[in-house]
């Protein structure tokens, strides 16, 4: 059987919070053979400092294979660390395991480079994806995230994909393979179907007015919603006695973008826009939109983020019947934490509270990805959460 813990350790020498954190993921686990080591490292161990961060979990745990990446902040089931000089560590031995797998030089061909981790997964899966996943990390910077993750779906298109971007301090991002910390690579976790691996996504956006259908768009441009202008759609909302006070909090609003014919809890993006200055007043999205989707304006809001996480985590509960999780990994994005709910650590609770004392070990990651509208996505403002065992 698949064994689990998860260590946190908060310290000023990289060395010692690894160490800490691993010894107490070891402890966590039940003290056996720990085979694979996931690190997630808090940006203020510098990249100076990743190397001893690493150093310490491979002694502490010797026959484990370590990975992982940089984050602005680590979580496990039980606390969540932010801007800190922590390092969150998970344990995991027995069998089934998730398979590791790395790529480098993910930025110059994004997509040749998905396809590479594609490949990759699929080795390890003997050709077959179907109820398989993947948890990706990526060094983002420089990096069409986009056009990566569609190059994991080209090769693999019956995969989960999820995963994230490692997030960083002044030295950049970095992602752990071994004992290095590289720039300009990824690394992934392949979960296969033995494990049983399920997924949740929650949005910290939640929509302000109904969606409505996109009828004319050209390029990042929204030309005409409901057949009228664009403008006038948001001017409408922003209107709408529905939802007062909106006017005031229109520099805040986002774009939510999906399929006509979507539904779900969930199924959406978030991106920013703006009122483009043209002959043809438009709205301006941060990705190319097409005439056939459908938008709704988003707001950030802690109460409704906490309850479209407890609607998540309750259909992870359901979809999952009696295949108990071993273990999770959680991907939180660096804009909810206390900066979404004026707290840390409310996303690991609601965790605990729905699984117990599930061995979780995630990081707050620069973007997300996850499956929406039948693709995986790149999404921000979002929590993903992978169950497996």
């Amino acid at each position: 059987m698949t064994t689990a813990g998860a260590g946190v350790a908060v310290h000023l020498d990289g060395f010692t919070a690894a160490g800490l954190a691993a010894h107490r993921a070891l402890t966590s686990a039940g003290g056996g053979v720990v085979d694979l080591a996931m690190v997630f490292a808090g940006t203020r161990h510098d990249d100076d400092e990743y190397a001893a961060v690493l150093s310490a979990v491979q002694r502490t745990l010797p026959d484990a294979l370590v990975l992982g990446c940089s984050a602005t902040g680590v979580l496990t089931g039980s606390e969540e660390v932010e801007n800190a000089t922590a390092v969150a560590v998970m344990a995991l031995g027995g069998q089934p395991l998730p398979t590791p797998i790395h790529v480098e030089g993910v930025r110059g061909e994004p997509r040749q480079a998905g396809a590479r981790l594609g490949r990759l997964a699929l080795d390890t899966l003997g050709g077959k994806a179907a109820g398989a996943a993947i948890a990706v990390m990526v060094d983002p910077a420089e990096l069409d995230a986009a056009d990566f993750v569609a190059g994991i779906a080209d090769v693999a298109p019956e995969l989960l994909i999820t995963g994230a971007g490692a997030s960083g301090g002044e030295s950049g991002c970095r992602v752990f393979w071994k004992g290095a910390a590289q720039a300009d690579a990824a690394v992934a976790l392949v979960f296969s179907p033995e494990l049983h691996p399920s997924y949740g996504m929650t949005q910290g956006c939640q929509a302000v007015g109904d969606p409505q259908t996109i009828t004319a768009a050209e390029g990042n441009l929204i030309l005409e919603i409901e057949g009228r202008p664009a403008v006038e759609a948001l001017e409408k909302t922003l209107a709408s006695p529905r939802n007062p006070g909106l006017r005031q909090m229109t520099k805040h609003l986002l774009a939510g973008i999906s399929e006509l014919g979507a539904g779900g809890r969930s199924d959406y993006v978030v991106r920013p826009f703006a009122v483009a200055d043209s002959d043809r007043p438009a709205l301006a999205v941060a990705e190319p939109v097409r005439a056939g989707q459908t938008i709704c304006f988003t707001l950030r809001d802690a109460i409704g983020a906490r309850e479209d996480m407890k609607a998540m985590l309750d259909e992870q509960a359901q979809a999952r019947e009696t295949k108990t999780p071993a273990f999770g990994v959680y991907f939180n994005c660096a804009g909810r934490g206390s900066a979404l709910y004026g707290q840390a650590g409310l996303d690991p609770e609601l965790i605990q509270r729905r699984f117990g004392n599930l061995p979780l070990a995630g990081l707050e990651s620069s973007f997300e990805i996850a499956p929406t509208c039948g693709k995986p996505r790149i999404h921000m403002f979002t929590g993903v959460l992978l169950l497996a065992g």
